[in-house]
């Protein structure tokens, strides 16, 4: 069994009233069964009931608690469109703040491109900066994702990863930041995918991509 864990805030907060919890707080504290069974004046068998007691309740309350992110995570896509649009600013704020710090600690790529959908949806500029790094990610979807979200989000502080997404490997990777380079690139950007165009055995839907974005900057830069 674990001791410890933050049992300064259970002597604070946990309900007295329930006799096991004294008795896994004392647990909590370090101290020995035989001492805890002297000290409540029971058996030792009663104390260890007590404790799995407590810390089986006290589980229940750590998954109940789950953050806001941990929860997204196990939604569909749905249901997290459903809670991002019914989300207040200050949920917003306070969900992009969990992810900023959490996003280095999410290994497992589909939560990560989970994350870089929320962070699109969001479409807070600021968050943008820590997914950067996996432009270059092993998983090709999560490539795609972050040009995604740059696409979404419209900044241009994005456009030269999404340069070195135009020669990505996979071919939705390449599409995607295609898109995102209609939506924010230049004249830069033009020459980029014109030059790519002539890349042999590139498939058509990535051709059309680069057609299509050319054509939304060409645009854009004249009614500039």
């Amino acid at each position: 069994m674990e001791k410890g864990n933050g049992l300064s805030l259970w002597w604070n907060h946990i309900d007295l009233e329930k006799d096991y919890m004294i008795t896994y707080l004392l647990y909590g504290e370090g101290k020995s069964i035989e001492l805890i069974a002297k000290i409540r004046n029971m058996n030792e068998e009663n104390v260890k009931k007590q404790i799995i007691l407590a810390k089986s309740e006290i589980l229940s309350l750590k998954i109940e608690e789950k953050s806001i992110l941990e929860k997204m995570l196990e939604l569909s896509k749905p249901e997290r469109t459903k809670v991002i649009s019914s989300m207040s600013s200050e949920e917003k704020r306070n969900l992009a703040k969990e992810i900023y710090y959490r996003y280095d600690d999410i290994k497992n790529a589909e939560d990560k491109m989970i994350v870089i959908w929320i962070i699109g949806e969001l479409g807070i500029k600021k968050l943008l900066p820590i997914v950067y790094k996996d432009i270059k990610h092993p998983h090709g979807n999560v490539r795609r994702m972050i040009c995604s979200a740059i696409n979404k989000i419209g900044d241009s502080s994005g456009v030269k990863y999404l340069y070195k997404a135009l020669i990505d490997p996979k071919p939705q990777v390449r599409q995607y930041a295609a898109k995102a380079l209609g939506k924010i690139g230049d004249e830069k950007s033009v020459m980029k995918m014109k030059g790519l165009l002539g890349k042999p055995n590139e498939k058509k839907y990535v051709k059309d991509a680069f057609y299509e974005a050319i054509d939304h900057i060409k645009k854009r830069l004249e009614n500039s």
